[in-house]
């Protein structure tokens, strides 16, 4: 089984970690379930629930060596936590996508209806979604602090605990998905101040 930095967990724990997982599942999903259930534009709360029970459990698989020392209560108490931490990022995540796509559209705008330039501006911004969705998590981030909350990478190397170069490494890579991704749909052709499409 692997995380989403691809490490490997160890196989040692994989019957403690299924016993973890038997007998917290229905609970946490009901807390999962809850706490999506209050967005109304989400059709889809049991998905998204279950998605986050699945994330937290990924997520005490790569912390297990700390998580069993723990009580079955203090893990309770860490995997609703853990879950609350990443709903509130796809939360986050969800509502900095709808401000990208407002921003995508005012800047294909034209002021004589195009419909040729709509469709390919709506295509363009579907193909992005969709790239940035399917990101890893720690690039789903950094591209979001860089292009929808106007972050430096060194500001987003201070919020992440992490070196400015690792920051612009991520950067780079996620550009090329970008551009392998949208080819002629790519909308950046300027340079930032640092040494990147802004």
């Amino acid at each position: 089984m692997d995380d989403d930095d691809g490490r490997k967990i160890p196989a040692e724990h994989a019957a403690e970690l299924a016993v973890l997982y038997e007998v917290n599942t229905s609970w946490l999903f009901g807390h999962a379930y809850l706490r999506v259930q209050r967005d109304r534009e989400l059709a889809a709360a049991r998905e998204l629930a279950a998605d986050l029970v699945q994330d937290a459990f990924v997520a005490a698989a790569c912390s297990w060596e700390i998580l069993r020392e723990l009580a079955p209560a203090q893990q309770r108490v860490w995997l609703r936590s853990t879950l609350s931490h990443k709903d509130t990022d796809d939360f986050r995540r969800r509502v900095v996508l709808r401000r990208i796509q407002a921003e995508l559209r005012c800047k294909y705008k034209t002021e004589e209806p195009d419909p040729e330039r709509q469709a390919l501006a709506a295509a363009a911004l579907e193909m992005t979604i969709k790239i940035i969705e399917g990101l890893l998590a720690r690039q789903q981030t950094i591209a979001l602090m860089k292009w929808a909350d106007h972050m430096k990478e060194a500001e987003i190397a201070a919020e992440l605990g992490c070196t400015k170069a690792a920051v612009t490494g991520q950067v780079h890579e996620i550009r090329r998905k970008l551009r392998n991704g949208l080819g002629p749909y790519y909308p950046f052709t300027r340079e930032d101040g640092e040494g990147g499409v802004s």
